[in-house]
């Protein structure tokens, strides 16, 4: 059986983006990087290996710290991508940029000791108080 084929792109459709197997990992992110690089309480994503995944149109790159680049669209200026420095070669995918925005289910929350106090997580998804790394 193949893995399904994720597509999605941002709000003015310049940037379209495609992967060809499934995600590495699927988390929400509420570090305050991330709350802050996409404008949000968190960052809900979608970590694809870079061979199975590809993407078009043209974004601006920033570092939002050593370790990771944030892509945007240049037109629209939607938060895309977080693109780690460090290997396997990955990136990270705004689960709000894919076209069926139900065909990916987040598996835990990240970093929610830097959780906005208002947000309630009651959907019974594991919580880890900083990163998580599967053994």
């Amino acid at each position: 059986m193949s893995d399904p084929v994720h597509e999605g792109g941002c709000l003015c459709g310049q940037v379209r983006w495609r992967a060809s197997a499934g995600p590495a990992n699927v988390r929400v992110c509420h570090c305050r990087l991330c709350q802050r690089a996409v404008g949000g309480p968190f960052f809900a994503r979608a970590i694809f290996l870079e061979r199975a995944f590809e993407w078009w149109g043209e974004t601006t790159r920033w570092a939002s710290s050593p370790r990771v680049d944030r892509l945007s669209c240049a037109r629209c200026g939607t938060p895309m991508f977080a693109e780690p420095k460090d290997a396997p070669p990955r990136i990270g995918v705004s689960l709000a940029t894919l076209d069926d925005r139900d065909a990916i289910r987040p598996e835990a929350h990240i970093w929610v000791s830097e959780k906005a106090a208002w947000v309630m997580l009651d959907d019974g998804l594991p919580q880890h108080a900083e990163g998580y790394v599967a053994r």
